[in-house]
């Protein structure tokens, strides 16, 4: 994955969701919150509980 510039491509290195200090809560947060970003052209279901 790269990050587009003013025409500079810079190379993304990829990090898990343990160096982001991520939980399982904040994940469904995120993609709650940003649903869009999990669209890549094919039909998706996601099932996101919140208690």
């Amino acid at each position: 994955m790269y990050r587009i510039s003013d025409y500079h491509a810079t190379k993304l290195e990829p990090l898990t969701f343990v160096e982001l200090n991520m939980k399982e809560k904040d994940i469904e947060e995120l993609l709650r919150q940003n649903i869009e970003i999990t669209r890549n052209g094919e039909e998706l279901m996601l099932i996101v509980g919140k208690k």
